[in-house]
C-alpha cells in the first residue's frame, strides 16, 4: 500500500470513529434521559404508595376473628385455614412495610420522619394452638348445652 492509500484509510478510520463516538454520545444522552424519566416516575409512585400505605394495610388487615368465628371454624374443620389466612395477611402487611421502607429511602425520608413498625413473626403452629384454645370452651359449652337439652327434652313439660 502506498502512503497515500494508508493516509486515506487512516482518515476514513478516524471519520468512522468520530461518527461512532457521536452516535454513542447521542445514545448515551437518550439513555440518560430515559433513566431520569424512569427515576422520576419511580419517585412519584413511591410517594403515592407512601400516601396510600395506611389504607392498603387496613384493607389487607381485615378484621380479627371473634371467638365465635373461631369456634364456628373449629366446628366446620376450617380453623387451620382461618389461621393461615390471618397469618398470610400479616405477611402481606410486612411486605408492604418493607416496600414502604424502600420508598422512604428512595425519597430520602428518614426513619424518624416516617416510622414504619416491624411486624413480629408468629409461629403458625403456636397461633393455631392459641386459636384452638380460644375456640374450645365455646364449642364445648354449646355442645354440652345441646346434649343436655336433648337428654332433658323428654322430662320437660310443654
Amino acid at each position: 500500500m502506498t502512503d497515500n492509500a494508508v493516509e486515506k484509510a487512516r482518515k476514513a478510520h478516524e471519520a468512522a470513529a468520530a461518527k461512532l463516538a457521536e452516535a454513542e454520545a447521542v445514545e448515551d444522552a437518550r439513555q440518560a434521559e430515559r433513566d431520569a424519566e424512569r427515576a422520576q416516575k419511580e419517585r412519584e409512585l413511591a410517594a403515592q404508595f407512601l400516601e396510600n400505605r395506611r389504607a392498603l394495610e387496613e384493607k389487607l388487615r381485615g378484621k380479627y376473628p371473634t371467638v365465635e368465628e373461631k369456634a364456628e371454624a373449629f366446628k366446620t374443620g376450617t380453623l387451620p385455614a382461618l389461621v393461615a389466612e390471618y397469618l398470610a395477611r400479616r405477611q402481606a402487611i410486612s411486605a408492604l412495610r418493607a416496600h414502604a421502607q424502600h420508598c422512604a429511602a428512595l425519597l430520602e425520608i428518614s426513619a424518624h420522619e416516617l416510622p414504619i413498625e416491624d411486624i413480629r413473626w408468629v409461629d403458625p403452629q403456636e397461633e393455631l394452638r392459641r386459636w384452638h384454645e380460644d375456640a374450645m370452651p365455646l364449642v364445648l359449652g354449646s355442645r354440652a348445652e345441646s346434649l343436655a337439652a336433648e337428654a332433658l327434652a323428654a322430662y320437660e313439660v310443654a
